[in-house]
Order: C-alpha cells, then structure tokens, then sequence
C-alpha cells in the first residue's frame, strides 16, 4: 500500500536524520547508541524495501546526509563530552525505541544479505529475456525477506502445490534511466507503468511448450488471484522449462510447438493474473505437468549468470 511506501522509505528514515542532526545525544554511549540505531534502520530499509517509488538512489541520498550529519556533529565538538550518558529522560527513551528498532532492522538486513548468495542446487542459466533498458528487480533472492515467492516451497500447505514451480522466481520492472517505473504515484492504467508493453524475448533455444492468452490486464492494484500467472509462454530449454508470465493479452507471437532461438520476440510485458502492476515474472523449473503445468520442481535462476536479488538493476545496451 502506498501508506506503508511513504512511512517506511519517507517519513521514518526522514525523521530519523531530522532527530539526530537537530537532536544528538550528549555522552559517548548515548550518542553513539543514536548513530548506530539511525544507520542500522537505514541499512535494513536499503537492503530490504522495494525502492521504485522512491526510486533505488534515495537511500543513498538518506546515506550521505547520515554521513554528513556524522561529521558535522563531531567536526563541531557536539559529542565531545568524555561522560557516557548524559541525554535527558525523553531523549533517553527514544534512544532505546530507536535501538529497538535498529535491532529489528539489522535482522532483516542480515535475511537479506544471506539471500543474495546462490544456494547449492540445480541451476539453470538463461540470456536477459527483454530488450535495451534499465530494468530492477522487485523480488528475487534466496531468502522470503527479499523473495516473496519462496513461500509456496512449504509443501504442508496444500494451496501452494500447483504453483510450487514459481517458488524460486524473478519479478521485474523497466525503469527509466532515473530509476522511475510509472508516471504518477499509483495510477490505474497499467499503460502509464513503463513496463507495460516492453518485448518479452526467448531466453533460451528452444520449442514453446504452452502458450495462454486469454486473461485481461488488470487495473492496479486488482489482481486475478484466480489465474495467478495470467498470460504466459512456457520454453522447452532442453534440461529445464522457463516460464514468463502476466504477459499482455493479445501480444504473445508464438504458438505451442514452435522453435525458438535466443532474443526472439514472444510477446510484451503486461499485468495479466495475479500482478499488482505490471511486472515480468520469471522461472525455471523442471517438467511441465499437463494439469498443473507449474507445479514442476523449481529451479534456482541465474540470467547471463548472474544471480539476482531484490533492488539488482540490469542495464541492458
């Protein structure tokens, strides 16, 4: 929701420096607590919040203004108090909030700095499947902080096994040069979403193994939670099958049974299916089953290999 957008990636990391420039700590250890707790929060918002609206430079924006505000204080002589606590009753306890919340931030800059490495396992490697471009991806990673696929893994939960194929997928976005993907802060067409009709090309050599084209694009930010991948192509690689999906209706250009070769068009990117705006959703798995043609064991990704995670850009010449 666009709320939680302009608390968690505005308001908060904005307050936090206005706290700590207009309001440092006197005492070492009050001081430095206040540092460390501002910056770790900056840390876990940068590693773990989608930054497309804001887009991926303001938190290093929010860095160098932490920075800045870091030297200041010091060249100034503001911290030099050889006490180690010396803040008052208020200031003390928005020190301990805010250390709470470092803490929680921390963690899950840790969850997301762990999925950034390819886990042992079967991997299947493809070409970029999309045309010149900046390009970032939403989700993708090897751990639930940072992917949010990796949820339908759990085998106990029965309404994820027809889709357990997707479990290791890629979600991405065309950008701008700027790092901007839409033109207005949530507007309902999808056509003002810079991904909306961007090419889909193979990433592989091969047969088309399914085509559907028959969903809607939804408006944003409704979802088809009934055909969760809306249109797609499924491409028979050889060892593995790819599957692109909420492909735009009416725009893929191969049928079932026909040879492909790497960068071929198939059709552009949409908002079909269970997509909150328009966005490329990228797998591999192996096996295609006939009834639930994604429910194949799901394979790690790797594209030109290169193994993506959330807020990764790809600029493609």
């Amino acid at each position: 929701m666009s709320w939680v957008v302009m608390f968690t990636q505005v308001f908060l990391p904005v307050l936090l420096l206005v706290w700590l420039a207009l309001f440092p700590a006197a005492g070492w250890l009050a001081w430095g607590l206040q540092v460390v707790s501002v910056g770790g929060i900056w840390v876990g918002l940068w590693l773990t919040a989608l930054w497309t609206m804001p887009p991926f430079w303001v938190p290093y924006v929010y860095g160098l203004v932490l920075v800045i505000i870091v030297i200041r204080h010091w060249a100034r002589g503001a911290v030099m108090d050889q006490r180690l606590w010396q803040a008052s009753a208020a200031q003390s306890v928005a020190i301990v909030l805010v250390c709470g919340l470092g803490l929680v931030a921390a963690y899950m800059g840790y969850q997301a700095i762990q999925g950034q490495r390819l886990p042992e396992g079967a991997v299947a490697d493809i070409a970029a499947p999309f045309p010149p471009g900046h390009y970032l991806v939403a989700h993708g990673g090897a751990t639930p902080m940072v992917n949010v696929h990796l949820k339908t893994l759990d085998e106990s939960v029965e309404r994820f096994r027809p889709w357990r194929g997707q479990s290791k997928a890629l979600d991405i976005f065309r950008t701008s040069s700027l790092g901007l993907h839409k033109d207005g802060w949530q507007p309902a067409d999808p056509a003002m979403y810079v991904t909306f009709g961007t090419a889909v090309l193979s990433p592989c050599r091969g047969e088309v193994a399914k085509v559907v084209d028959a969903h809607p694009d939804m408006t944003v930010p409704d979802m088809d939670r009934d055909t969760l991948p809306g249109n797609y192509v499924a491409i028979d690689c050889g060892d593995f099958f790819v599957i692109l999906a909420h492909l735009r209706r009416g725009s893929i250009s191969v049928a079932a049974s026909e040879q492909v070769d790497v960068g071929d068009a198939l059709g552009q990117m949409g908002n079909s299916g269970n997509s909150s705006e328009p966005h490329l959703h990228l797998h591999a798995q192996r096996r295609l089953p006939a009834h639930e043609p994604l429910s194949g064991e799901p394979l790690w990704l790797t594209v030109d290999g290169r193994f993506l995670t959330r807020n990764d850009r790809i600029h493609i010449e």
